[in-house]
């Protein structure tokens, strides 16, 4: 026989899986603003990190604008052009090296028949090619052609193309007046 009474002036309660509860919740959340924590302090410092780098970034972009606004103004358009302009002189100058007119005139010597005068000779040196514009006057086609053909069978003369032809009086004597355009390759001797 069990006796059901209790004659306690307290009833005794069982709460332990209560507190095992309460204590399993409150170890949950401390673990749980741990890890948050964490987490903060560690993106707390990428942000920092990232905003000296952002600082850095800004202040180096001020001092080029700054660097770029001064050299702006260094060179105003007319500078560049007349910049531009003097250099191309001094490439003009500096491939001039390349032009021997010693060379060139023996060149012509040795190839121009009698009654054919040299008026002009312009030559015009570009990207390592030498092309040049002859005027020229002669007394009779037939001396005309044997110059063209003397130039195109010459190995340092290229591509001769006569660009103007004409009668013209000349100190009182009908002759013919005409221009030549050839491309002009001297040869280089190789020393050893």
């Amino acid at each position: 026989m069990r006796i059901t009474i209790n004659l306690a002036s307290r009833p005794f309660k069982n709460e332990v899986l209560f507190y095992f509860i309460y204590a399993m919740a409150v170890a949950a959340v401390v673990g749980l603003s741990f890890y948050n924590w964490l987490n903060y302090v560690h993106y707390a410092d990428n942000s920092r990190k990232i905003k000296e780098n952002i600082l850095q970034k800004e202040a180096a972009l001020r001092r080029q604008r700054h660097e770029l606004s001064y050299y702006e103004s260094a060179f105003e358009p007319r500078k560049i052009e007349e910049l531009r302009d003097l250099v191309d002189f001094i490439n003009r100058i500096i491939s001039w090296r390349k032009f021997s007119w010693t060379d060139f005139f023996n060149h012509f010597e040795n190839l121009m028949p009698s009654r054919i005068m040299m008026v002009s000779i312009d030559p015009i040196v570009e990207e390592g090619r030498i092309r040049i514009n002859l005027s020229l006057i002669g007394d009779g086609y037939p001396n005309i052609l044997k110059f063209i053909e003397n130039l195109e069978q010459s190995p340092v003369f290229f591509s001769v193309y006569p660009t103007m032809e004409g009668e013209k009086e000349h100190q009182g004597v009908k002759r013919i007046d005409f221009k030549l355009q050839l491309d002009y390759l001297p040869k280089v001797e190789v020393s050893e």
